[in-house]
């Protein structure tokens, strides 16, 4: 069980580093850097179809059931699916992106017992964008 533990837990510190480049690449305006990281955290997750294209309840049921992906993993798939939308060139691919991450963290918001102020956050931010 610690070895399970610990390969979970390096995974998540790599999951998370990759979400740090695609803000830091995304904010310094290298989009082509920023969706390269985008694809490297995909590979890490060995989701190898295309998220994109799904609706939203195939995503959930894809994360959950297919990649059996905790509720820690499929929260840095939406921060990754609101940058992939903030990188979005127009208005309704980046709708489509944030509909996905924000009803990705509201699902993972509902079954958390932990608070989250920057899950929080994320959600206020997307749901004044979506409305």
């Amino acid at each position: 069980m610690g070895i399970e533990k610990d390969f979970l837990m390096r995974q998540l510190m790599i999951l998370f580093e990759s979400i740090h480049k695609i803000l830091r690449y995304r904010k310094d305006g290298d989009k082509v850097k920023a969706l390269d990281e985008v694809k490297y955290f995909y590979e890490c997750l060995k989701i190898e179809v295309d998220i994109n294209s799904m609706k939203i309840e195939k995503l959930i049921e894809f994360l959950e059931k297919d990649k059996s992906l905790n509720n820690e993993q499929i929260e840095m798939v939406a921060f990754v699916l609101k940058e992939q939308g903030e990188l979005s060139e127009t208005t309704e691919i980046k709708l489509d992106f944030f509909r996905k991450s924000y009803f990705l963290l509201n699902k993972v918001e509902s079954e958390s017992i932990t608070f989250s102020m920057d899950r929080q956050m994320k959600l206020a931010e997307l749901k004044d964008f979506l409305n």
